[in-house]
């Protein structure tokens, strides 16, 4: 009798349990690992939506002007932390404020897919080099968002810096840089006479800074530059052998600015109407490429002395050189009229500079708004004319005289003892109005309102 061998009959209660088991413990470790990486996919889109948002602040803040990047102080924003100072990991640093910034709250929120997001926005001075005068150098933004996943506070944050457009900051890409007030200036001087200029330099970089003073004259006349406070000549104080104006700091500081003269000799027996050109030239001594310089024209009057001539338009439609006493005059016209003031001169003079015409003019018969415009012309009876400049467009808007100055080109003119000097206004436009009727009106002989043409001259 044969008796059925067991094992090929399929497997005992106890090995399907056992294998039940060990399934069991596989659908178990596998959940897990996709419920942990569903959750770390879930962190990782909750961290790239707090980055989007500190960006987003960022950008509106970035596009702010520089002045506006500055919190409110509590009283004009209620979200406002109060706080002074701020650590961006760097450092304490002082909190930028201002009553009138341009970001309207410190602290927001937003919320998305039931997560709400808290952003704090944090501006700090930053000072890149201590040992400098300014605290100031340029500005920090942090942007902070935070949110809380799962029972767990997170957080996200965002840094960048803001600069002046002009002065750009840091440590590493510091500027430098002058400028010369005026950058152009002209005179005269008899032969063998000094004339002095007066110019202010400035630094405009955002560092400390001392600028080498160097002069260049075309025609090799004696320059010199000293002090303008204590008339001394200029000291070396970098010790690289060439004169400069000692520390200046950034503007805007106090000490950002250096007064000199410049001194030019015109060398004896240079004739009348001679003229150099000196080029004066600030330069960083921390940045050679660094530099402005200014431009003085001197000019030699011979063996005569120069003399300011000032004459004014005077009510009895002459030129006088006696200063206007008393309350304003007027003389009107209708567009077309022409108005001529003259007067002798009684020694022979050359003009050594162009003329410098004001005239103090309003609409006539009205105070509305409106264009007016006129030609202005120079010369004398025995010459003839020397030149005529147009004044262009007026604005006139109230009874109000608006004084317009226009630059007459005489330089070099010559006038003869007992010739008749000559200034003549054409009226060449009326914007609005009958051109028969509306016209202008001069002012002048006035302690306030006192037209004159000007200019420098020798006695010939």
């Amino acid at each position: 009798m044969n008796v059925p061998d067991r094992r090929d009959g399929g497997f005992t209660l106890i090995e399907a349990a056992v294998a039940l088991l060990i399934a069991t413990f596989i659908f178990v470790a596998l959940g897990q690992t996709i419920s942990t990486a569903l959750q770390a996919a879930g962190e990782r889109r909750l961290e790239q939506q707090a980055s989007a948002l500190t960006a987003e602040v960022a950008e509106a803040v970035r596009s702010l002007s520089y002045d506006e990047v500055a919190l409110l102080p509590s009283t004009t924003d209620p979200s406002r932390i109060p706080a002074t100072t701020f650590d961006p990991g760097t450092g304490v640093e002082v909190v930028v404020e201002d009553a009138v910034g341009g970001i309207p709250s410190q602290v927001t929120t937003e919320t998305f897919n039931t997560i709400t997001f808290k952003l704090t926005r944090y501006v700090t001075w930053v000072d890149d080099d201590p040992l400098d005068s300014s605290a100031e150098d340029y500005k920090r933004l942090t942007v902070v968002a935070e949110w809380t996943s799962r029972g767990q506070a997170r957080a996200e944050e965002l840094e960048t810096l803001i600069a002046l457009e002009e002065a750009e900051a840091g440590a590493s890409n510091p500027s430098y840089g002058a400028a010369f007030d005026p950058p152009f200036a002209s005179a005269f001087a008899k032969e063998g006479t000094d004339v002095v200029i007066g110019h202010t330099i400035t630094n405009i970089g955002n560092r400390d800074d001392q600028f080498d003073i160097t002069v260049v004259n075309d025609l090799g006349w004696p320059v010199s530059i000293r002090d303008a406070t204590t008339g001394t000549a200029l000291v070396d104080s970098t010790g690289n052998g060439t004169p400069d104006t000692g520390l200046l700091l950034p503007v805007p500081d106090t000490g950002s600015t250096f007064d000199i003269e410049v001194v030019v000799t015109v060398p004896a027996g240079t004739p009348f109407g001679e003229r150099s050109v000196t080029i004066i030239e600030a330069t960083s001594a921390h940045d050679s490429d660094a530099s402005a310089s200014a431009s003085d024209s001197v000019g030699s009057t011979g063996a005569f002395s120069p003399v300011d001539v000032d004459l004014f338009l005077k009510s009895g439609m002459g030129l006088s050189a006696s200063a206007p006493v008393g309350s304003p005059s007027t003389v009107a016209g209708p567009n077309g009229t022409t108005f001529t003031w003259a007067g002798a001169v009684p020694e022979a003079i050359t003009v050594s500079s162009d003329g410098t015409l004001e005239l103090y003019v309003t609409r006539r018969g009205t105070c509305a708004a409106g264009t007016v415009a006129f030609n202005v012309t120079v010369g004398t009876a025995g010459t003839g004319t020397w030149a005529t400049v147009a004044s262009g467009d007026i604005g006139v808007s109230t009874c109000d005289p608006v004084l317009v100055t226009r630059v007459l080109p005489i330089d070099g003119k010559s006038v003869p003892a007992g010739d008749t000097l000559f200034v003549q206004i054409d009226i060449t436009k009326v914007s609005t109005g009958s051109p028969s009727k509306r016209g202008l009106t001069v002012e002048f002989d006035g302690l306030d309102a006192a037209s004159s043409l000007s200019f420098s001259a020798v006695r010939s």
